[in-house]
């Protein structure tokens, strides 16, 4: 259903998104961030003969088409063009007797330039929108710049990050967010440590309670949290992490979550 659309940034960065419309008026929006890395077969190339621009992996297309028949309208930046132009900014690869492996990043993506090209098609799905009722969802890498968004853009309604890579850092896992957000929690993880989703849980905790004694806060909390017992990467079907039982309940809880919050 979906197709790529180009982009300009505010400083004049290209770059594409997939793009998928629903076969009617839209009920919402959402914005979809990939995975730093797009590994093994589910990655997409950006070679010498191909478009200078990168794409998105076969597997965010894929959920942004299902998304699409559930009524939103989808959009996917790549945010790898923030690299060394006309190259693909994942990572190389080697190849062992199991197939594919992730070995070396390329160049490292600046988070706070890949944000202006998350700002560009949050401004652009609201207007396309009726209310301009935008939702962002993430994974990794992806699920990191949901919470920044969440707790940086007022246009965001509501987001969703599945073991967003580095947010349960203490510089920012204190941030607080301007919109109902839905947090899946792995239970192991290189990037994401017990000590640090345990602090993560007690700081959003501590912020609602306190806000809730201050009068400011909604009874439910604004940062809903979700824990399973799989590894990091658990809905990512090309990662040795996938977990069926814990993908399918998040994606369940995610869906009912956008429903709820972006429906009007």
């Amino acid at each position: 259903m979906g197709q790529y659309a180009e982009f300009t940034a505010p400083d004049k960065h290209r770059f594409r998104a997939f793009v998928a419309q629903p076969s009617s008026p839209p009920r919402g929006a959402l914005v979809l961030l990939h995975e730093m890395d797009a590994r093994s077969i589910n990655r997409v190339d950006s070679g010498a003969n191909r478009n200078p621009m990168p794409g998105v992996s076969q597997r965010i297309r894929a959920l942004a088409n299902e998304h699409a028949s559930r009524g939103y309208l989808v959009v996917a930046p790549s945010l790898f063009g923030r690299g060394r132009a006309g190259k693909d900014h994942g990572y190389k690869y080697q190849i062992v007797f199991s197939g594919e492996q992730l070995f070396n990043p390329l160049q490292p993506v600046d988070s706070s330039r890949a944000m202006l090209d998350v700002q560009t098609v949050v401004a652009w799905a609201q207007g396309q929108v009726t209310q301009g009722r935008v939702g962002i969802m993430g994974f990794c890498w992806g699920g990191l710049l949901a919470w920044e968004s969440a707790c940086t853009m007022p246009q965001v309604f509501a987001a969703a990050s599945f073991y967003g890579g580095g947010m349960t850092h203490p510089e920012v896992s204190s941030w607080r967010p301007m919109c109902p957000v839905l947090v899946h929690l792995p239970s192991t993880g290189l990037f994401m440590t017990q000590e640090s989703m345990d602090e993560f849980v007690a700081v959003q905790r501590d912020q609602h309670e306190a806000n809730q004694l201050a009068g400011q806060s909604p009874k439910i909390p604004m940062v809903q949290i979700e824990q399973y017992d799989a590894g990091y990467g658990f809905d990512n079907v090309g990662s040795r992490q996938h977990d069926l039982m814990a993908s399918q309940s998040a994606r369940l809880k995610t869906s009912a979550f956008f429903d709820k919050y972006l429906n009007f």
